[in-house]
C-alpha cells in the first residue's frame, strides 16, 4: 500500500490538522449496540482505522439482551426481526444460518403466532369466563392495531395519530432467531477487533467545537498517549473515569431515553435548541417482558395464549392504574414453542408507567402477584407459583431509560431527522463538519424502534464519514 502526502497548511482548511498531517481521522463511538457496531463495522471496512468503542455497561449489544437457561434462550430486549425483504438484519441472520424453518401459520404477522404453532388463545375475564371466539373476532384485529406494547408508550393517547405513517414496515414475514438475537451483535463484532471496544466506559460529556477548556487540554497533555496531533482535535470526549480522549468525529448512539435525561450536561457547548426540541417532543417509554417458567404446564395443549380482559371496573376509564394495581396492565402472557425448546414457560408483557412501578418490586413479589392474577383469570385457584421469574427493567436502567422511541404527540418525523443532524449546524471553513454525529433507533424516519432501523443508522453515519474522507481513503489505495 502506498501513502500520498497531503500538503498545505492553511487554516481555512475544513479538513482539520488531521489530513494535513496525514493521519487516520480519529473517532469515537459512544455505545456498543447494533447503531454503534455497525458504524465501527462499516468504518473498519472502508479503510477508516482509527476508531475507539466506548461502552457504557460490561457488555456490547445494547438493547439485544439474550440470556441462556437451560437449553432455551429468552430474550429480555430485541426479539424479532421485522420483515425479510431487504432487512438487513434478516440477512444477516439468513446468510449466517439463524433461521429455523417455518410453517406459513407461524410466519403470519403478530405475536403470538412467532411463538406458537398451531395454537388458540384464550380471551379471559376477571371473572374467570372465556369470551366467545366470534366475539373475540369482532375486536381482535383494533385491538391489535392500538395495542401500547406495540409503541412502547404508556398510553395510545400519547401516540400522535397523524405522524403513524411515517414508519414503515418491511414486507415478508417476522423472525425470531432461537438461538439468540445476540447471535446478530456477535456477527457484527466478528470483524472489530478486541482493542476497539472498552467496556465499563460510561461518558461524562463530548466538549466539541473547540470548546475543550485550557484546564481540560492540561489534562489530556499529561495523558501518557497524548501527542502532538491531538492538540488539531476539536472534540474531547470526557470519560465518568477522568480521561479525556481527543477525536475529529464522535458518533453518539445512547438511547433517546438517556438523552432526555442528560443532553443538558452530555454536550459542551449544549446542543442548539433545534435539537434539543426533538428529543424533548419525541416519545420513549418502557416495555419490558416477564418470564415465569413453571414445573407442568396448567394450560391447555392448545392453548398459545392467555389474553386478559377487564370488565366492570371503575379504574378502566383511567390512562394510568393506581400504583398498587400495577399488574392490571399486564395485556397477555403468551405460551413459548415448542416446550422441548423452552419447558413449561409463559411470557408476559407490561409497558408505560406501570412497566416502571413493576420494576420496582422484587421478584418474589412480581411472581406472585403474577400468579394470584392467572388463577383469577382462569378460575382456577390451584396454579402453583412458577419455578423461575426472568424479566427485564428497561426503563430503569440508567444506560437505557426505555425500550424504544415513537412519535409522540406534538413531534413528527422531521423531529426524527433533526435528532439525527450532525453538529455544527454552520459549516464554517474554519471548523471540522460533522463533529458530533448521532445515530441509533430513534434517529431512522422510516424505522424507528426496530433493530434494522439501528443498524441503518449506524452505517448512514459511517458512510458520511466515508465520504467525507473519499479522497484520503483513495490516495493510501
Amino acid at each position: 500500500m502506498q501513502s500520498c502526502e497531503i500538503s498545505g497548511d492553511s487554516t481555512d482548511d475544513p479538513l482539520s490538522s488531521g489530513l494535513r498531517r496525514n493521519r487516520q481521522p480519529r473517532i469515537v463511538v459512544i455505545g456498543a449496540g447494533l447503531a454503534g457496531l455497525s458504524a465501527t463495522k462499516t468504518l473498519l471496512e472502508n479503510g477508516l482505522t482509527d476508531v475507539t468503542i466506548l461502552e457504557a455497561t460490561d457488555r456490547i449489544g445494547g438493547r439485544v439482551q439474550s440470556v441462556n437457561l437451560g437449553h432455551a434462550t429468552f430474550e429480555l430486549g430485541a426479539t424479532w426481526i421485522h420483515g425479510s425483504h431487504g432487512n438487513p438484519v434478516y440477512h444477516l441472520a439468513e446468510d449466517n444460518g439463524l433461521l429455523e424453518e417455518t410453517t406459513d401459520g407461524e410466519r403470519s404477522v403478530g405475536r403470538i403466532s412467532l411463538y406458537s404453532k398451531n395454537g388458540v388463545a384464550y380471551h379471559l375475564t376477571n371473572n374467570g369466563q372465556r369470551i366467545p371466539k366470534d366475539v373475540v373476532e369482532e375486536f381482535s384485529d383494533l385491538y391489535n392495531e392500538v395495542e401500547s406494547c406495540e409503541s412502547s408508550s404508556h398510553s395510545m393517547d400519547e401516540v400522535s395519530l397523524s405522524e403513524f405513517g411515517e414508519w414503515t414496515e418491511i414486507p415478508g414475514a417476522h423472525h425470531i432467531i432461537p438461538c439468540g438475537f445476540i447471535k446478530i451483535v456477535e456477527i457484527l463484532a466478528r470483524s472489530i477487533p478486541e482493542s476497539v471496544t472498552q467496556l465499563r466506559k460510561p461518558v461524562k460529556c463530548i466538549h466539541w467545537n473547540q470548546s475543550v477548556s485550557k484546564e481540560i487540554e492540561r489534562v489530556a497533555d499529561h495523558n501518557s498517549d497524548s501527542t502532538e496531533e491531538d492538540k488539531g482535535c476539536n472534540v474531547f470526549v470526557e470519560c465518568e473515569d477522568c480521561e479525556f480522549i481527543p477525536a475529529d468525529h464522535v458518533i453518539v448512539t445512547v438511547s433517546l431515553g438517556v438523552l432526555k435525561k442528560h443532553h443538558k450536561s452530555m454536550f459542551h457547548p449544549r446542543l442548539p435548541e433545534e435539537k434539543v426540541m426533538a428529543i424533548e417532543k419525541l416519545g420513549i417509554s418502557t416495555t419490558d417482558k416477564i418470564f415465569l417458567e413453571f414445573e407442568e404446564p396448567f394450560w391447555s395443549p392448545e392453548c398459545n395464549s392467555i389474553q386478559f380482559v377487564w370488565e366492570d371496573e371503575a379504574e378502566s376509564e383511567s390512562l394510568t392504574y393506581p400504583e398498587e394495581l400495577w399488574y392490571k396492565k399486564i395485556c397477555s402472557f403468551d405460551v413459548l414453542y415448542p416446550p422441548e425448546r423452552y419447558g413449561h414457560v409463559l411470557s408476559g408483557w407490561i409497558c408505560g408507567e406501570e412497566a416502571l412501578i413493576m420494576e420496582k418490586y422484587d421478584d418474589e413479589t412480581v411472581a406472585e402477584t403474577c400468579t394470584e392474577m392467572l388463577r383469577k383469570f382462569t378460575g382456577n385457584p390451584n396454579i402453583p407459583k412458577p419455578r423461575r421469574i426472568l424479566r427485564s427493567s428497561w426503563g430503569s436502567n440508567p444506560r437505557f431509560r426505555g425500550s424504544y422511541s415513537y412519535t409522540q404527540v406534538g413531534s413528527s418525523g422531521v423531529d426524527v431527522e433533526k435528532l439525527a443532524k450532525p453538529l455544527p449546524y454552520t459549516e464554517s471553513s474554519k471548523t471540522t463538519p460533522m463533529q458530533v454525529m448521532f445515530s441509533g433507533e430513534a434517529t431512522h424516519r422510516k424505522y424507528y424502534s426496530t433493530t434494522h432501523g439501528a443498524l441503518l443508522s449506524g452505517q448512514r453515519e459511517a458512510a458520511h464519514l466515508i465520504e467525507m474522507y473519499q479522497d484520503l481513503l483513495t490516495c493510501r489505495n
